[in-house]
C-alpha cells in the first residue's frame, strides 16, 4: 500500500510540475513574441501595372509586391527570395 501511495504522489507531482512549467513557458514565449513582433505591412499602390497585376510597396519594410485585386497583398513578402 505505501508503494502505491508513493507512486500516486509521484505521478501527481509530475503532472503538477509539468503543468506549471508549461504555463510559465507560455508566459515567457508570449512576452518574447511581444518584444520581437514586427509591425504589419502597410501597402501603398505605386500606380505601376504589369499586365493584370498592380504594384504595391510596403511603407513599413519597403518591399514591392503585386496583386490582382484593388487591395494590397495579405501577407508580408520581405522573406521571399527571387530567382529560379
Amino acid at each position: 500500500m505505501p508503494i502505491v501511495l508513493a507512486i500516486l504522489l509521484a505521478v501527481a507531482g509530475f503532472v503538477w510540475w509539468s503543468w506549471g512549467r508549461r504555463r510559465a513557458g507560455d508566459e515567457v514565449a508570449f512576452r518574447l513574441d511581444k518584444l520581437f513582433r514586427r509591425k504589419p505591412c502597410r501597402w501603398n499602390g505605386t500606380g505601376d501595372a504589369k499586365g493584370a497585376l498592380l504594384e504595391y510597396r510596403c511603407a513599413t519594410c519597403g518591399v514591392a509586391a503585386y496583386s490582382r485585386t484593388g487591395k494590397g497583398p495579405n501577407d508580408c513578402k520581405r522573406n521571399l527570395r527571387g530567382g529560379l
